[in-house]
């Protein structure tokens, strides 16, 4: 008896051997480890971006080359000289609110900090309030003075006082608009 030849597509499969894939050209990283250098990658981008934005926009300490203008010393009126404290860069007046009296006087409740390790003892100090957008020649918006007899070592105290000022309180700028000027007077 005859067998039959077995069938065409069996032979074809023995007999050619089956494609490779080609060899890896140049390096191969694990998935895990390029994960971990495209992160590393990603921040380094956005850490240069946001420096780059802020130094070339000319709002940051690199671009201007000195301290922020809401820290800049806002120039004294006219004829006016003050004689900086030491105590000058510890004491802060913050948290300003401006409101009216029913005697329809002006009015400033504010906040004042000591930012120094130390007790201060009869503090007297004047506030010249200037518009955040002011220019050099024009004049302060108002002014108060304050006096506290002590001071603990990182203390605030909340105060209130008569604002002096040749304008409405409706006429004033707005509360994030003002930045005040401290001059201390006392303790020298």
């Amino acid at each position: 008896m005859m067998t039959a030849p077995p069938p065409p597509a069996a032979q074809s499969a023995e007999r050619w051997p089956r494609a490779l894939p080609p060899e890896p050209k140049g390096i191969a990283l694990p998935p895990w480890l390029m994960s971990i250098v495209f992160a590393i990658l990603f921040v380094a981008l956005g850490v240069g971006a946001y420096f780059g934005i802020k130094y070339f926009s000319g709002s940051g300490e690199a671009a201007t080359g000195g301290p922020p203008a809401a820290l800049q010393k806002s120039p004294l009126s006219a004829g006016a000289k003050a004689k900086a404290s030491a105590l000058q860069k510890y004491i802060e007046v913050v948290g300003l609110r401006l409101t009216e009296e029913p005697n329809k006087k002006p009015q400033v409740r504010f906040v004042v900090v000591n930012h120094s390790g130390a007790e201060i003892a009869d503090l007297a100090a004047n506030v010249n309030l200037w518009a955040r957008t002011a220019k050099s020649d024009e004049e302060a918006v108002g002014t108060f003075s304050f006096k506290i007899a002590s001071l603990g070592p990182y203390e605030t105290k909340e105060m209130s006082g008569l604002l002096s000022t040749k304008l409405r309180v409706y006429e004033l700028p707005d509360w994030q608009n003002l930045v005040p000027e401290v001059q201390i007077t006392s303790p020298q």
